[in-house]
C-alpha cells in the first residue's frame, strides 16, 4: 500500500501499523507518521524519516512533553513499568503516539513481567497524525474488521509495532555477520586515513551499518578523484575549486560517518562485542577530519596582495593557529625580493607547514624571515617527530623535491636538517632584489 505524507494505514493482517520510510523531503506543514528509536541520552538512533527527524538530533523537539517525562522516569528507575500511548501535542501538531521501552536481554522478560535485573537501553516511539483516520487493509469483500474493533485498537497496534524494531535491533547486534561488517569498515577507514584511497567495502543489508558502508565508499571515491585531480592540475583557481569540493563533499561525509558511529556507540550496551569496533571507527573518522583540515589549508590559495610577503606569511601562520590549533611563532623582517621569488617563498613555506603538521605532529613551529649580506633566508623549524632525510622511502620525499625545485627556479638553495625524534628545519636561502 502506498502512503503519502502524513498518512497512516493498518498492515495487511490488520494487526499492525504501516510506517513508510521517507528518503526525500515531504510536506512539512503538519505531523508525519514516523517511527523512532531513541537512546538513553534522548537522542535519535534510528528514524523512518531521517530528513525531517535526523539521526543524532534531540528527541525532545519531536515527541510530546508527556513522552519525555515518562521516558526520564523509566531511565531514573532503571526498569520499565509499562507501555504508554495516548494523544498529545508535538511542535508539528496533534498526534496519536505510543512508546515502548528497549530493555537489556535478560531471562524472565514477558508481556506482563519485567525482572529487576532488566535495565532501559532506549525506547521505540511511533506516532501518526490525530486528524488521520487509519485506512483499513484490503478485505477482498469481507467484513471490515477495523471498524468493528474500533479506534481503541490504534494504541494497541502502536505498542505491538514497538516489539518489531526491538527484536530486529537485538537480532542484528547478536549476529556474527554484523560484527564482521563493522570490523571491515573500521579497518578500511583506518587504511584510507593512511593514504590507501582505493579501499572499498561491500554494501549489504538495509540497516544503519549500510548507511555507514555507502557513506564510506562515496567518501573514498570522491577523495580518490580529488587527489588525482590535484596531482595533475595546478594554479590557484583549480586549487580553490578542489578545496571547496573537499570541504563540501568529503568533510560532510566524514562528519556524518563520525555522527553515525557516535550514535551507535551510545546505543550499544556496556560490554557489547561491537563497542570496541565502533569506538575505533569513530576515533579514526575524527582523526581523518583533522587531517582533512590540514589538507584544506595546504590547498588554500595564497596570494601576496598589496601588503607583500610579510603580511601573507602572517596570514598563513594565523590560519594554522586558528583552524588547527598549532602554535606557529613568527619572526619576520621586511625583505626585498623579486615578485617571482616572493611567490616561491610563500609556496615553500606553505608546503613546509603542511608537511610539519601532517607528518611530525609538532607542539610548536617557528617561522623566520631575515635578510643578511644581500641574501634572504626563510626557515621553518618544528619540534616534531623528525625523519631521516637520506631515506628515499620517507613520505616527505615528494614535498621536499618540489620545494627544492621552486627554490632553484628563483636562484635559491634548499637545506633540510632533521633527525628522528629531534624535529626538522627547512631553510631556503636566495638572493635579494637590488635596491
Amino acid at each position: 500500500m502506498h502512503l503519502g505524507p502524513g498518512q497512516a494505514a493498518a498492515t495487511s493482517d490488520g494487526r499492525g501499523l504501516e510506517v513508510p520510510y521517507a528518503t526525500t523531503v515531504q510536506d512539512g506543514s503538519g505531523p508525519m507518521t514516523v517511527a523512532l528509536l531513541v537512546g538513553v541520552d534522548n537522542r535519535i538512533v534510528a528514524s523512518s524519516y531521517p530528513v525531517r527527524y535526523p539521526i543524532g538530533s534531540s528527541a525532545s523537539a519531536v515527541v510530546p512533553p508527556e513522552v519525555g517525562t515518562a521516558y526520564r522516569d523509566e531511565i531514573r528507575m532503571g526498569k520499565v513499568k509499562g507501555v504508554y500511548g495516548a494523544k498529545g501535542d508535538t511542535p508539528d501538531g496533534r498526534v496519536v503516539w505510543g512508546m515502548s521501552m528497549v530493555l537489556t536481554d535478560v531471562p524472565g522478560v514477558t508481556d506482563k513481567t519485567v525482572p529487576s535485573t532488566a535495565s532501559v537501553l532506549g525506547m521505540v516511539y511511533v506516532q501518526y497524525p490525530a486528524s488521520v483516520q487509519l485506512a483499513p487493509p484490503p478485505t477482498g469483500g469481507k467484513e471490515d474488521i477495523w471498524s468493528a474493533i474500533g479506534a481503541q485498537l490504534g494504541v494497541g497496534l502502536i505498542v505491538l509495532l514497538g516489539a518489531v524494531p526491538v527484536g530486529i535491533l537485538f537480532g542484528l547486534l547478536s549476529t556474527r555477520r554484523l560484527i564482521g561488517r563493522l570490523r571491515r569498515l573500521a579497518t578500511s577507514t583506518a587504511a584510507v586515513a593512511d593514504g590507501d584511497y582505493q579501499r572499498r567495502v561491500p554494501v549489504s543489508g538495509r540497516d544503519e551499518v549500510t548507511v555507514l558502508e555507502d557513506g564510506f565508499n562515496r567518501m573514498a571515491r570522491r577523495l580518490t578523484a580529488t587527489v588525482s585531480a590535484e596531482r595533475h592540475l595546478a594554479g590557484a583557481e583549480e586549487r580553490a575549486r578542489i578545496a571547496r569540493e573537499l570541504h563540501d563533499a568529503i568533510s560532510q561525509d566524514l562528519f556524518s560517518l563520525r555522527m553515525l558511529a557516535g550514535g551507535m556507540r551510545k546505543a550499544l550496551p556496556a560490554g557489547s562485542p561491537l563497542l570496541a569496533q565502533v569506538e575505533t571507527m569513530e576515533q579514526t573518522a575524527t582523526g581523518t577530519m583533522e587531517e582533512m583540515q590540514a589538507l584544506l589549508l595546504h590547498l588554500r590559495p595564497v596570494a601576496l596582495g598589496e601588503g607583500g610577503l610579510v603580511p601573507a606569511l602572517e596570514e598563513l601562520s594565523g590560519a594554522y593557529r586558528e583552524r588547527l590549533g598549532v602554535r606557529v611563532d613568527t619572526s619576520l623582517e621586511p625583505v626585498r625580493l623579486r615578485p617571482e621569488a616572493e611567490h616561491a617563498v610563500l609556496r615553500i613555506v606553505q608546503e613546509a607547514l603542511a608537511n610539519a603538521v601532517k607528518h611530525a605532529q609538532p607542539d610548536q613551529i617557528g617561522l623566520t624571515l631575515v635578510a643578511r649580506q644581500g641574501r634572504v633566508t626563510v626557515s621553518v623549524r618544528d619540534d616534531g617527530a623528525g625523519f631521516d632525510p637520506a631515506d628515499s622511502r620517507s613520505r616527505h620525499g615528494l614535498g621536499l623535491r618540489l620545494m627544492a625545485e621552486r627554490a632553484a627556479e628563483v636562484g635559491g638553495e634548499l637545506r633540510v636538517e632533521s633527525d628522528p625524534g629531534q624535529g626538522t628545519t627547512v631553510e631556503v636561502s636566495l638572493p635579494g632584489a637590488a635596491s
